[in-house]
């Protein structure tokens, strides 16, 4: 079954975020499972919003890629997951998703050239 992965990590900053995704590779090496990303800065935290296929596919990526990724880039200390059941996913412009693909779009990007 599909779920949403709530996850807060208080000892990310936005700029080792985008260290430790661009360690990860993830538009050349996507997880197996994955479906959906997205990250915002919180107050003094990153908040990142996942949907997986299965809790299980979030957990080995998070065991044996993100949590390697984060350690070796300094991040201490664990996040606050939340594993949910997904009820629904709406994507208004389903075309402007399959354009992007799979690739991570960094936050000072404009989205004009989309």
């Amino acid at each position: 079954m599909a779920v949403v992965v709530l996850a807060r990590y208080p000892n990310l900053t936005p700029q080792k975020y985008d260290e430790v995704i661009g360690g990860l590779e993830l538009d050349a090496n996507p997880p197996a499972g994955a479906i959906l990303h997205v990250a915002t800065d919180g107050t003094d935290e990153v908040v990142v919003t996942e949907v997986w296929r299965t809790e299980q596919t979030f957990q080995a990526f998070y065991d044996y890629r993100l949590r390697p990724m984060l350690l070796m880039h300094g991040v201490e200390g664990e996040p606050q997951v939340e594993v949910l059941p997904l009820h629904n996913l709406f994507a208004a412009d389903m075309e402007m998703i399959e354009r992007i693909g799979a690739v991570s779009i960094p936050a000072h990007f404009s989205g004009a050239a989309l």
